[in-house]
């Protein structure tokens, strides 16, 4: 530890950094056995789950059962509050599966019932949302003097279940809330009447399109539809904010959660709108929702869960690390980690812990000028082209197909996070309401959008001036065929851009090969500050890396793929030369250009380096 001490020290707090979340810290998710305390402690585990029996009266029972883990230094978070809320379709019962409300809900539809997309509770229930306040700030009351590591709003919530597409929530509140809210989106009902292509004689009688009748119009003016997707997404953050800001009242040190944070698409996911609303999620990892939440919040604390065993956790590990991640929970129904699983994970955590994790924490990532658009209205366009042809497909399917939905605008943004990863550079994420506020003048050099069906006008000649004024475009697909309301242009907004030579570039892909973005970056001077080759030739393309900069230096990660576990000599070639230090071997380089170095299948490289005195 106190290797890193002199690197720690001169690093002041930053948006990066929580001071209430410092270190990497590892947590066991089921209730572990009453004598295994100590072998949890010796693993490195920091904390447990603690569900309390009777959620409207936390403080039942607290006593006897934290006991034994105060006696061994071992913390808790609070789990689970407001499942009924925030997870009504997805959560534990004992004699059911724990979507079978959801499956209930899909048999109605298909019955005819028109309740079937009535959401039970609905998140905009005002005597709902005073009940859950009430609960949580009595919860955190009761947990208060004992510094619970957080207070989890809700373990894999969603409006739905889980991620799932449903026509969620046609309810009385849900439905008033929805027209108070296009009220603030339209200049009037005049408006709304033109980009709907609807007829409603005043607010009281608009009313959603439902996916059923979307799918049956031939104009591809999807708006009523897309805009009714867009509440639900805006809805479900705000009711989540209700929650942290319940939590906060009560203890403003205090962190609010979620947890079983899905790929970005339906249910609420909409991570632009996450990212403000709590203060802590745990993800399962995928379809680019880290990459999204450590651009928007860098100050947000991600966790992740690990379902792995011996070599494959370890690797887990450090990628989490890696990746921004400030802990792990585990994933542990068979208390394996109070015996042999954790024995195996302990030698990782302990030197994740021994300085390491609280540096990379404490470090800023470093961004390449180059941006990612995320776009959710793009993802809305693209599931409605994909599902309409189908016809009832959508409703049909079992839940469980819902999960490994393909979604091309997903697809091509998680694409190019990869492709950028391996190639040296990290990409700022940036949301429809950044590009339209000037954010592509604040260093930007190139732009992507993935597959972004979906552009408003304002977003549009944002990006014009981009390329007007020397900025490089790449899309992958034609952007701009629907605008932000998924209604389908009579001409893409930005066609003609890739047609005109100006004093920028506009160039269209087929896919996030990274060598082809890799060589177009570099024509608009985004060039990554090392190369990593093969010896015999050719870089390497099996290798994730990570850029941080600490104080006057960089730190650079290096981390192979699993699956690569025969050794490689590899070459890194340094754009400048640099005075190269080895983080986890604790030994300098010396003054280099180039290193050769062989990485461990499992345990990254760490290097810093620090600018060569001339």
């Amino acid at each position: 530890m106190k290797f890193y001490a002199a690197l720690l020290a001169g690093l002041a707090a930053s948006a990066c950094f929580a001071a209430d979340w410092p270190e990497f810290r590892a947590i066991v998710w089921q209730p572990q056995k009453p004598g295994s305390c100590a072998a949890l402690k010796a693993a490195g585990i920091d904390a447990v789950a603690f569900i309390a029996e009777d959620r409207d009266r936390p403080a039942e029972g607290l006593a006897q059962r934290i006991a034994p883990l105060k006696d061994c230094g071992v913390s808790w978070y609070v789990e689970n509050i407001a499942t009924d809320f925030y997870s009504a379709y997805h959560r534990f019962f004992p004699d059911k599966p724990v979507n079978w409300r959801f499956v209930e809900a899909k048999k109605a539809y298909q019955a005819g019932d028109p309740g079937a997309f009535v959401r039970d509770p609905s998140l905009s229930d005002p005597e709902w949302q005073a009940k859950v306040r009430a609960r949580l700030a009595e919860t955190v009351r009761v947990h208060r003097p004992h510094r619970p590591l957080y207070y989890a709003l809700g373990d894999e919530t969603g409006i739905a279940d889980l991620s799932a597409f449903w026509d969620f929530d046609l309810s009385r509140h849900s439905v008033e809330g929805f027209r108070r809210w296009l009220g603030q989106r339209y200049a009037g009902l005049a408006a709304l009447n033109a980009q709907w292509g609807s007829r409603f004689a005043d607010w009281d009688a608009v009313v959603p399109t439902t996916t059923a009748e979307a799918m049956k119009r031939s104009d591809g003016n999807f708006s009523a539809w897309a805009d009714f997707k867009e509440w639900m997404d805006a809805e479900f953050a705000r009711a989540l904010s209700l929650g942290t800001q319940a939590v906060h009242a009560a203890d403003p040190a205090a962190l609010a959660a979620i947890e079983g944070g899905q790929i970005p698409g339906w249910g609420g996911y909409d991570y632009a709108r996450l990212a403000g609303a709590v203060d802590l999620i745990e993800l399962y990892d995928g379809g680019g929702n880290v990459e999204i939440l450590r651009s928007l919040q860098p100050g947000m604390v991600l966790l992740t869960t690990s379902h792995e065993r011996g070599a494959a956790e370890a690797h887990f590990l450090w990628r989490t690390l890696l990746r921004g991640g400030r802990g792990v929970i585990f994933w542990d129904p068979k208390e394996e980690i109070a015996a042999e699983r954790g024995r195996a994970a302990a030698p990782v955590l302990r030197e994740i812990k021994g300085g390491i994790g609280s540096l990379l924490i404490r470090s800023e990532r470093r961004t390449a000028p180059v941006a990612v658009l995320y776009s959710p209205a793009s993802m809305r366009a693209q599931w409605m082209l994909d599902w309409q042809p189908k016809g009832t497909a959508w409703s049909d399917r079992d839940p469980g197909e819902v999960y490994e939905e393909a979604n091309a605008v997903r697809s091509s943004m998680a694409g190019f996070f990869e492709a950028l990863g391996r190639s040296g550079l990290e990409a700022r994420v940036l949301t429809p309401e950044l590009v339209e506020g000037g954010a592509l003048e604040r260093g930007i050099r190139a732009l992507i959008l993935p597959r972004v069906l979906a552009l408003s006008e304002r977003e549009a000649a944002r990006i014009r001036g981009f390329v007007a004024t020397g900025g490089t475009l790449i899309a992958e697909g034609t952007p701009g065929r629907f605008d932000e309301h998924v209604r389908r242009l009579p001409k893409p907004l930005l066609s003609d851009l890739f047609a005109t030579p100006g004093k920028g570039k506009a160039i269209l892909v087929q896919d996030a090969n990274r060598t082809k973005l890799a060589a177009l970056l570099a024509e608009a001077g985004v060039e990554p500050i090392f190369t990593l080759e093969r010896k015999g030739g050719g870089q390497a393309t099996d290798v994730e890396t990570h850029l941080w900069r600490n104080g006057a230096s960089t730190i650079l990660g290096l981390q192979r793929e699993l699956s690569n576990t025969d050794p490689e000599p590899l070459r890194l070639v340094l754009r400048e030369a640099a005075r190269v230090s080895d983080l986890r071997e604790r030994k300098t380089l010396g003054t280099v250009k180039e290193i050769e170095l062989t990485l461990d299948p499992v345990a990254p490289t760490l290097l810093r380096l620090e600018a060569a005195k001339r």
